[in-house]
């Protein structure tokens, strides 16, 4: 039995490699930031189901980073993950902590858009693949942490009433 040859990898190229190490970064600060709110919920809080889908999205984005990083040492590139600081987010109140989420997660999606331009400008079909994958994500997390915030401004109105 002959072993099987493996199809030639082609190196991400650096006008895309630069974002990619970005999104990776971002996608561990996010997921710090949603283990954070998951201490907020509890099932009198929320709109329903919304402490179910933080803390799946605390881990879903720890592995969504993990798969980045994946995918780019797959492409024969080596990791080296940009130094982008994480909020400090250790005395926040529940509405700064979602706004912030909600501000990370669009910057997140402008960087995908933009690697996306990118890669589709050099012709890297691997790399819009690997972007078309995160982009409804995105839209149907900012739509989810949108109406959690105007929730809880409704009840905090209500509530110095």
């Amino acid at each position: 039995m002959t072993p099987k040859k493996r199809a030639k990898v082609e190196i991400i190229p650096d006008e895309s490699l630069t974002a990619i190490h970005q999104v990776a970064c971002m996608l561990m600060n996010i997921s710090d930031v949603y283990y954070f709110l998951s201490y907020y919920y509890n099932d009198e809080v929320a709109v329903a189901g919304f402490g179910a889908h933080v803390q799946d999205q605390a881990v879903t984005r720890w592995h969504e980073a993990k798969k980045s990083l994946k995918y780019i040492t797959g492409r024969g590139n080596k990791v080296c993950l940009p130094d982008i600081q994480r909020p400090e987010i250790n005395n926040w109140d529940h509405l700064n902590c979602l706004t912030t989420a909600l501000s990370m997660e669009k910057e997140l999606t402008n960087v995908l858009q933009n690697l996306y331009s990118t890669a589709f400008n050099i012709g890297d079909t691997e790399t819009l693949k690997f972007v078309r994958e995160f982009i409804p994500k995105q839209n149907t997390n900012e739509e989810l942490l949108g109406k959690e915030i105007a929730e809880l401004k409704r009840r905090n109105e209500e509530a110095q009433m």
